[in-house]
This record gives structure tokens, C-alpha cells and sequence, in this order.
């Protein structure tokens, strides 16, 4: 199994190759700030779309219809370029982490056409319990299986490469 580190040093050196799904996003005129690159925020954007999208079509995952939720526990953002409109960008998701009722995700964005990261993002999911729009605790199960078996999937797309943690 190969290790990716979760360093900045190592962040910086992100490849396509290195995420096993991939999307590409057209950015638009509203995403740019007044220094004329995207928004920071608009990173956590592509980041929670990719992530999310993953969940719905590749695991089954049902938002507000399931027993459990995916919430997120924490999320973050290294920068190492910028990218602005008219830009494509094409996001890679890869699995760092996966627990028994957690999963930590990797996000590469790269401008489309250029093989330089230029932002490495991500976040954590831990599954709970929801019952009519209550969030309970995790269940001692863990995550559902058809989360999991999605997840196991995109580890294996993405050649086995986790994290050196």
C-alpha cells in the first residue's frame, strides 16, 4: 500500500493520479473575488459537492431519508495556487481514513490542464443516528454497510494509496 503524507510538503506534490473519482466543475463569475481567483470559500464548496456526490450516487447514501446522517466533524483547506473564472477545474476525491462510524476524505483541486495541486481540502464524516430530524450518537455497528462497501470501493480505485498518518 502506498502512503501519502498529510503534510504540506507532501500535499503540494498531489497528482490526478492519486484520487480515485474524479469530477469537473465549470467555475463561474461570482466565484472570483475582487483579487480576481476564486473565493476561499468557494473551495469548500467543490470540496463538500465532490464528497457529497460520491455519497449519493456511488454508496446509496439518502440525505434526510436514512437511519443514519454523515455530519461533518471538521473540515479543512491548504492552498498552493489559485484558480479563477473562467476556469475548469477538475476535483479528485480519495479516502484518507476509514473508521468504523468515520471517514476522512481528500479533495485535489487542479485547474483543468495543469498537473499542479492548487488546493488540497477535506473533511471528516462521522455517522449517527437521525430519527424525524433528530441526530442521535453513533451506532455500535457503525457506519451502514452500503456506506462502507462505497467507500471500500473508491479505496480500491484509488490504488490502495491511504494516508501516513
Amino acid at each position: 500500500m502506498t502512503e501519502l503524507g498529510l503534510d504540506l510538503a507532501s500535499k503540494r506534490l498531489r497528482k490526478r493520479s492519486d484520487y480515485g473519482y474524479h469530477l469537473d466543475y465549470r467555475l463561474r463569475w461570482n466565484d472570483n473575488d475582487v483579487f480576481g481567483h476564486m473565493n476561499n470559500p468557494y473551495y469548500g464548496v467543490l470540496i463538500d459537492s465532490i464528497v457529497n456526490q460520491y455519497m449519493i450516487e456511488e454508496c446509496g447514501y439518502k440525505v434526510n431519508k436514512g437511519e443514519q446522517a454523515g455530519i461533518i466533524a471538521n473540515t479543512y483547506c491548504d492552498y498552493f495556487g489559485s484558480v479563477s473564472y473562467p476556469d475548469q477545474v477538475e476535483c479528485g476525491l480519495r479516502i484518507v481514513k476509514l473508521g468504523k462510524a468515520s471517514v476522512m476524505y481528500e479533495v485535489g483541486i487542479f485547474r483543468k490542464g495543469d498537473d499542479s495541486v492548487k488546493a488540497v481540502g477535506g473533511s471528516t464524516h462521522v455517522f449517527v443516528l437521525q430519527e424525524g430530524g433528530n441526530l442521535g450518537k453513533p451506532t455500535k455497528e457503525g457506519m451502514p454497510k452500503y456506506m462502507r462497501d462505497g467507500y471500500e470501493r473508491l479505496m480500491g480505485a484509488q490504488g490502495g494509496k491511504g494516508a501516513k498518518l
